[in-house]
């Protein structure tokens, strides 16, 4: 018989065999007994009896039911016929969800693609050796360690509430300008445009506001690759709304009004109609308009979309990329949109004259 410290590490090898080198998205994915006294024998040189990993078997599936991790099932690793397989832990993110999360970062920028290998190495049954291959491609771009650093001072400052001070530019090229100095007391991180926005309040505008809805009228958004420095304003008080309940109606309120990072102090009921020569040219067009709006896009009753006529309603923010966005839908072939809220149109039409100058078309 082994001894006592052996039998303890056999019992964590086997949990870490079924938790880490079985995957329990794939229901054929079994190990037999015979396989298990190998698998032991070539991490600790000493082959064990069969009754005492049936033991350890049990006692590990008595674990996971004392600790709740179990999900849809009495047992966690489970018998059929001569061979065992596991179930899904409460825990434990599925293969398609650890591949989606390959996949996004990857491809996003600001976030460091060694990430990736990580990951692949944390959850080695869910990549076989050609996933790299089929993954998408990689962003390639060098990640700025202090601007790293700099949006851990983000969410750390959102997470104890202290005030933050930014020095904010524009861009220009590679290099920042008109840059200046700002006091805020950091809310949320949003990604638009492939890139994090803070949400703050501005102090400085704050200054005569009252705590409840109100302070909603200093809340900024600030675009992280435009910052150039992010300190502590240790000495600066953190301004912030007098309930939590308000702060989240706000913020959400903020975020809904939002077109790709474009923030609007109102929000208005747009209705469109979209007519396409067929039903597939609706689609297309109403398609890249929808990947755009945040808030839900209700379908109107009287659409006739077998005709190709596409009626939408939507509540959204009056920024000036919804105007960009309406555009775009006239910009499909074979497909006419009417706007059916007179406000809209009017500024709609100022844009239209604008882009017509800049085509030297001044007879519109």
């Amino acid at each position: 018989m082994a001894n006592i410290e052996l039998s303890k590490l056999k019992i964590l090898l086997l949990y870490d065999y079924f938790k880490n080198q079985m995957n329990a998205f794939d229901q054929s994915g079994t190990v037999s007994i015979s396989e298990l006294i190998s698998y032991l024998k070539e991490k600790t040189g000493y082959e064990f009896e069969r009754k005492s990993i049936y033991s350890d078997i049990n006692k590990i599936n008595d674990f996971i039911n004392k600790t709740g991790k179990v999900v849809g099932s009495d047992y966690w690793i489970v018998s059929e016929g001569k061979k065992y397989r596991r179930n899904q832990l409460a825990d434990e993110i599925s293969l398609d969800e650890a591949r989606l999360i390959v996949d996004a970062i990857s491809t996003t920028y600001f976030v460091d693609t060694v990430l990736c290998d990580k990951i692949i190495k944390m959850f080695p049954t869910y990549f076989d050796t050609d996933y790299k291959r089929r993954a998408l491609v990689s962003h390639y771009e060098k990640i700025d360690r202090k601007k790293l650093s700099w949006l851990n001072n983000i969410r750390s400052g959102i997470d104890s509430r202290s005030a933050l001070k930014i020095i904010y530019g524009y861009k220009l090229g590679n290099e920042l300008t008109e840059k200046t100095e700002k006091i805020v007391s950091p809310m949320a991180l949003d990604w638009e445009n492939n890139c994090y926005y803070l949400i703050a309040i501005d102090n400085s505008d704050a200054a005569d506001l009252e705590r409840d809805r109100s302070l909603s009228k200093a809340l900024r958004r600030y675009r992280v690759d435009r910052m150039a420095q992010v300190l502590y304003a240790q000495k600066e008080k953190y301004v912030d709304y007098k309930s939590e309940k308000i702060r989240e109606q706000e913020l959400k309120k903020f975020i809904d009004n939002s077109l790709s990072a474009f923030s609007s102090d109102e929000a208005i009921v747009v209705r469109l109609t979209i007519t396409g020569r067929t039903r597939k040219d609706a689609l297309k067009a109403y398609g890249a308009f929808a990947s755009r709006i945040r808030n839900e896009i209700r379908i109107d009753d009287d659409t006739k979309l077998d005709s190709g006529i596409l009626k939408i309603s939507v509540e959204t923010g009056k920024a000036p990329t919804l105007y960009t966005d309406l555009f775009e839908l006239s910009t499909f072939e074979g497909v006419s949109i009417k706007i059916d809220n007179d406000e809209v149109c009017r500024e709609y039409a100022e844009y239209i004259k604008k882009a017509a100058m800049a085509a030297k078309l001044e007879s519109l």
